[in-house]
Order: C-alpha cells, then structure tokens, then sequence
C-alpha cells in the first residue's frame, strides 16, 4: 500500500513506477488499492500547508480602515454625523476584505485538486485499456488451450479413425490425413496442397452416408490449430463414408462446386 501511496504522489523512479503499473494492471485488488490512493492524494490538496500572509494581517488591515475612517470623520467640515447606512457600508467593507482574503487560500487549492482530478482520471482510462487488453490475451489463450485439449481428445480416442486422403488428377501429388470422431463429432486433418490462385480456397467436405455433404471448414491460415492441423465439428454420430477437399470461391460456399483434389473413403 505504501508504494501506492507513493506512486500517486509522483514519489517513484521511472523503473519503480513501471514496474508497479505492470503489477496493477494484473491485480484487480491493487488497482482498487490505487483508485484510493489517489483520491487520497487529491484531499492532501486542502491539508497542504499554504504560504499565506501572517496570522495577524486581518486585524491589522481592518484596524487600518477604522482609523482611517474616523480621521477622515474628524477633520471633515462641517462635522458629520454618522449617516444612516454607514455601519452596513462599513460590513460591507469587512466583509468583502474576508472575502478576498479566502479567494486567495481556495483558488490555489481548487486549481490543484482540478489537476489532481484530471491526472486521476487519465490514469484511471489507462489502467482500464491495460486491463481490458490483458483481458483479451487472457481469453486468446483459455481459446488456445480448449483447441488443443479438443485435438489430444479427439487423437487418444480409441474410437477415432483415421482416413488417408489421395491427391486427384488436379493435384496429383496432394496428400492429406483425416481423423474423426463419429461420437464426439470431431474432425481433425491436414493436408498438403499446392497453392491457390487469387479468389480460390479449399473446402474440406464429410460425405455422410446418407444426405448431403456436410462442410468441414476453410483451410485457411487462421484456421489452424497446430502446423497444419485444423479443427472442425460436425453433428456428432454422423457416419461418414469418405472425406473430400475442394477447390472453391474464396471463403466457401455451402455445398461442393469445384473439382475434388484429395478424396478418401472409411
């Protein structure tokens, strides 16, 4: 806590500071712990000691103004009487002496608790845009575990076949794996292809033994889920009699169009 407090008071090295800004931004706790610190930091505004004019000054300064008033009542001719409304201008004068005197103690304090406020704010919005892009990596990498506990599932499985796919005379010297998992409804595959002129990908099809051909996804770079793996799910317990890859429209299309350049059957 007391690094906290320092680090809201601007006390740290550049390293110290860094180094706590990377703790922060992990520790929901600490970032709690350093919102309060700097609204504690903004309050010490109004306890800071203030160079002010001696205590003395105010009874001095209306002192003076009653002795100039009664001189200059004195020597006025003809002698003067008070005037009905000389004691409220006489408040009013008092008044607004007290008046100037707390303007210059608050209007310095009010001014550094406004640049307290603002700096508060300013580090509030960062920590939050470093929490929020923790966050996101965190949520990449839970993503990337549950790919890869999908994959080691679906490869122990007794009951994953594994069907070998042949290039066609499309692509003669293409090769490709399939591994499935009727139950759980998990295809795993690579494959090795040549490459694609611009507007094409390849599709990779089940062909269940009865209905149409179910898309098993895009092989494409962002789909990988290790080397050149890829993931797919499909309604678990569909039998599948064979596997295919095509060449279609980049993006995919909803049923095959294109030639078949790898085929295998179960």
């Amino acid at each position: 806590m007391e690094e906290l407090e320092l680090y809201a008071l601007g006390a740290l090295s550049g390293e110290e500071a860094a180094a706590l800004q990377a703790h922060v931004a992990e520790c929901g706790e600490c970032t709690m712990k350093l919102a309060q610190a700097h609204g504690s930091a903004a309050l010490m505004a109004f306890a800071a000691k203030q160079e002010r004019p001696a205590g003395t000054i105010k009874a001095e300064l209306m002192a003076r103004i009653r002795a100039n008033r009664e001189e200059e009542d004195r020597f006025a001719w003809p002698l003067r009487t008070q005037a009905p409304g000389l004691g409220a201008g006489r408040a009013k004068m008092e008044s607004d002496a007290k008046g100037s005197w707390w303007n210059w103690v608050l209007v310095p304090a009010a001014v550094l608790l406004a640049l307290v406020s603002l700096g508060l704010s300013w580090q509030n919005r960062k920590i939050a845009a470093e929490l929020q892009k923790e966050r996101r990596a965190a949520e990449l990498l839970i993503h990337d575990r549950e790919e890869i506990e999908k994959l080691v599932s679906v490869l122990a499985a007794p009951d994953t076949v594994t069907v070998k796919l042949a290039g066609t005379g499309d692509a003669a010297n293409a090769s490709g794996v399939v591994k499935y998992n009727g139950k759980m409804g998990v295809m795993v595959y690579s494959a090795e292809l040549p490459a694609l002129p611009g507007g094409k990908s390849y599709e990779m099809w089940l062909m269940p033994t009865n209905g149409a051909a179910i898309n098993a996804g895009v092989l494409r770079a962002s789909g990988r889920v290790w080397g050149n793996l890829w993931t797919a799910e499909v309604p678990a317990k569909t039998e599948a009699k064979g596997f295919a890859v095509t060449i279609e429209p980049a993006g995919g299309v909803a049923q095959p169009t294109g030639p078949k350049v790898l085929v295998g059957a179960t």
